[in-house]
Formats: C-alpha cells, sequence, structure tokens
C-alpha cells in the first residue's frame, strides 16, 4: 500500500544525500548547443542510475548521447517510459548571474544552477522516486524503462531517427515525461500535448551581385521580391492564405472546452506580461486561450537583405533571406504544409524563390482519459493538495512526452516538479530544496497509481 506520508518522511530523512547528487549533477556542464561536457553528463547520468539499482547505458546517437535504463520487475503486466533530458542551455550571459552557473550554490533555499529544473531536477525526481520506492519495498508491478535525451534543448534532432532503431527496446505501454515547473501560484499541471513545427528559410535573388542603388531602375529588387511573396501568406485578418491550411484544423470538443475553461488565465496579466494593450483580432478570455492552443501561426521571424549599419548606403541588393516558422497543430504535417507553400508561392508568381526547410517536429495529443494522465492528477492532488491544470495541449513544441508516445503508439502525459518563475533558460535559474524533494514523492506517487490505480 502506498502511503505518502511515509514516503516523504523516507525522503527527508535522506535529503542531504539526494541534494548532493543534485548539486554533482547540476555541477557537471552538459550545454548541447555547444556540445560541452555531454559525453561526461551521459556518464554521470548513466552511473547515477547504476548507483540507485537501475541498468542503465550510455548509447550513441547521430548527435549527442542518449542515455536508456530500465528497471524489471518479474510479473509486471505493464511498462511505463519515463523520460527527460540532460542537456541545458548556454548559460550566457555568464555575468548576469548571482554566481558561476555550475557551481549549484545554495542561496537561502535555493540552489542555483544552469539545469537545476531545467531539466536536471526533474529527470533526478524520477531516478530518485524509483529508488524510494524500491528501497521502502514499494516497486509496483510494472517494468520501468527510462529515455534521457542529450539534446532537447536544440530540437532534438537525432531523436526521430533513435526512437526507429530502437523501437523495440522501447516498448511500453504508456510515456511519462517530468520536466519544467509548477504553474503560479504553485499548481502542477499535466500536459497531454504539444504543437508541431515547421521552420523555413525563402530567399529571393535579383542580379548576380549587389550593384549601386540607382540601378533599381533596370535591375530587380532582391528585397521587394521578397517581401511580396511575404505579402501572401496572410491576409489583413491574421488568416493564413496558404491553401488547404487550414483544412486539418479542428475547434476543441466539449471535454477538451471544459478543461481550456478551468485553465487560470488573467487577459490583463497576460497582456501585460507580454508588454501589449490587447491580444490579436480583440480576442479576450476563452476565445484567447482557445486561440492559443488550437489555432495554427505562420511567423515571420527575421529579415535579411541589404545595409542594415548606422547611416546610409546605396545598395541595391541581390539577396533577400527570411525566416518564417509554422507552429501546427494536431492533424497537420510539416511535410503537408512544406508541399503547400511551395504550391502557394507557385500560384503566386514567386516559383523562383527558394524554400529551404530548417526544423520540423511533427504536432502530437494523447488522449485526455489514458491512465498516465490519471496517474498524474491522482497523484498530483494527493501530493500538493489541489487538482493540476489539464493543458489538452501545450502552444509550445518539442520531441518529448506525447510526441515520443505518439512515436511509439501509446498515451503520454508531460508534467514537472521544479517552483514557479525557475527562471527557465535565463540567469539564476533555480530549484528549491521544497519542490525538489516534494516532487520526488509526486513521482514516485505517479509511478505507483500508474501500475495500480488507473485502469
Amino acid at each position: 500500500m502506498f502511503a505518502l506520508p511515509g514516503v516523504q518522511a523516507h525522503i527527508r530523512a535522506r535529503a542531504d544525500q539526494y541534494l548532493e547528487i543534485l548539486r554533482t549533477l547540476i555541477r557537471q556542464p552538459s550545454v548541447s548547443a555547444q556540445g560541452r561536457g555531454m559525453v561526461e553528463c551521459a556518464g554521470l547520468v548513466a552511473r547515477i542510475m547504476n548507483e540507485l539499482g537501475m541498468e542503465a547505458r550510455v548509447v550513441l546517437s547521430a548527435g549527442h548521447p542518449v542515455i536508456l535504463g530500465e528497471r524489471a520487475i518479474p510479473g509486471a503486466q505493464r511498462t511505463l517510459l519515463l523520460t527527460s533530458h540532460y542537456d541545458v542551455q548556454p548559460p550566457e550571459p555568464v555575468e548576469a548571474w548571482s554566481c558561476d552557473p555550475f557551481a549549484a550554490e545554495s542561496i537561502g533555499e535555493r540552489i542555483i544552477g544552469r539545469g537545476a529544473t531545467d531539466a536536471k531536477g526533474n529527470l533526478l525526481a524520477i531516478l530518485l522516486a524509483v529508488s524510494v520506492l524500491r528501497e521502502m519495498g514499494l516497486l509496483p508491478p510494472v517494468h520501468l524503462k527510462f529515455l534521457f535525451d542529450g539534446e532537447e534543448e536544440i530540437g532534438s534532432p537525432s531523436l526521430p531517427e533513435f526512437l526507429e532503431r530502437h523501437r523495440a527496446e522501447l516498448a511500453a505501454d504508456a510515456v511519462l515525461t517530468v520536466d519544467a515547473g509548477l504553474e503560479p501560484p504553485g499548481r502542477p499541471f499535466v500536459w497531454l500535448g504539444s504543437c508541431g513545427l515547421l521552420a523555413v528559410e525563402l530567399a529571393a535573388r535579383g542580379g548576380a551581385s549587389d550593384l549601386h542603388s540607382s540601378k533599381a531602375r533596370l535591375v530587380p529588387n532582391a528585397a521587394w521580391r521578397l517581401v511580396w511573396a511575404l505579402s501572401t501568406l496572410k491576409d489583413p485578418h491574421e488568416r493564413v492564405a496558404i491553401g488547404g491550411f487550414y483544412a486539418p484544423v479542428r475547434p476543441p470538443g466539449p471535454e477538451e472546452r471544459r478543461y481550456l475553461e478551468a485553465l487560470l488565465w488573467d487577459d490583463a496579466a497576460q497582456q501585460q506580461a507580454l508588454g501589449v494593450t490587447g491580444f490579436l483580432g480583440g480576442v479576450t478570455g476563452l476565445a484567447a486561450r482557445e486561440r492559443m492552443l488550437y489555432q495554427p501561426t505562420c511567423t515571420i521571424t527575421g529579415l535579411i537583405s541589404g545595409y542594415a549599419g548606422p547611416g546610409h548606403k546605396e545598395v541595391l541588393p541581390s539577396e533577400a533571406r527570411a525566416k518564417v516558422e509554422f507552429r501546427l497543430v494536431p492533424d497537420q504535417s510539416p511535410a503537408q504544409v512544406l508541399s503547400q507553400l511551395r504550391a502557394h508561392l507557385d500560384r503566386h508568381g514567386f516559383g523562383d524563390l527558394e524554400v529551404r526547410e530548417l526544423a520540423a517536429t511533427e504536432p502530437s495529443q494523447a488522449p485526455l482519459d489514458s491512465a498516465i494522465a490519471l496517474a498524474v492528477r491522482e497523484a498530483a492532488a494527493e501530493v500538493y493538495g489541489m487538482e493540476p491544470a489539464i493543458r489538452p495541449r501545450h502552444e509550445s513544441s518539442g520531441r518529448q512526452g506525447t510526441w515520443i508516445g505518439a512515436r511509439l503508439g501509446v498515451p503520454a502525459a508531460i508534467t514537472g516538479i521544479g517552483p514557479p518563475g525557475w527562471r527557465g533558460h535565463a540567469p539564476d535559474e533555480f530549484i528549491t530544496v521544497e519542490h525538489f524533494l516534494r516532487g520526488i514523492a509526486f513521482v514516485a506517487d505517479v509511478i505507483w497509481r500508474y501500475a495500480t490505480v488507473a485502469r
């Protein structure tokens, strides 16, 4: 029988040991964007896992190493794949930190360091939860498998091929990703889906080289060519004008709408945080939430052409480039939208524009009533004393959780144990002692409930 008070007491009796493991892991840099410390950190995580009673190994991928592990339970009828990532964001600007980003210094109840929450604190919550259950003789009848990515912070480019190559080894009945932190004011969360992404670069060309701007009377201007092409992608009402773009898009169903209505949302606070006085199209409240999670986007994220330095230069640019990003919702696909974009440009007379794919991630959404979703919801209510915020999908995109579940064909959920306002991707990222220790109990409760309560 899982008794939360006993589990929490066990964790707090070993708090110093667990916190030292966390500090050791934070002190090992693992900056995927820079390739800094990746092999060393993967080896460290694998050693921690083996010392805690799991079988772990470091597996090479096309990019940074991946850590695979297992804790087999004889006679178990279910398998749960637990995932997170060991790579971190670059710490720059280092001078903006209160201390060395990899020193894991304590300031009050906070442990400061790059990766403290994202995601080394979350990753260790998984490992220590399993260790606690083992030490207390509470390991439930469920096989546990582990997958820790080393490229999450750079979009996990090697993960699709890795999953295909190790599909049999990673076979499971559900996926749980533990990453990020609680929502304000300390409310746990469950994400059951994420948006997809297609990022492209469009390139237009004029003359063979940059020319004196007086030649604009006779030679095409690449910048104007690109601007005219971009102007066809959206109408004045912010609707994407690419043919077929919205065909697969569906509104939220009744249960999804109920969860949308329950999400904490304050228009004024959101607008203040975003630095705007109103949302696009004048939407507010539920309509704003629905647009955020259920509508795809087309966003110009960068423009490059000509001269942008100080003063004036008489130049006719020969080349212009634009970075364009599409956030996609379930039932859209990056490949489909890329094809639609090419056809749209051709149809509007821009067949000469080059379209180059930069990144692509499929959208995903898991069932709202799966066993793993129920386990997270019940454990959150037990450990944190409140119902979690349930997001049928998240506005961001990434190759964790529900994306992995979709690839493996099983339900998935994403949750996290860090504190609200944990300064993700920013200087002075932190986790608190209380959130770390309580997070271990939370993950232990989720594992137990998935095996024994959720059906």
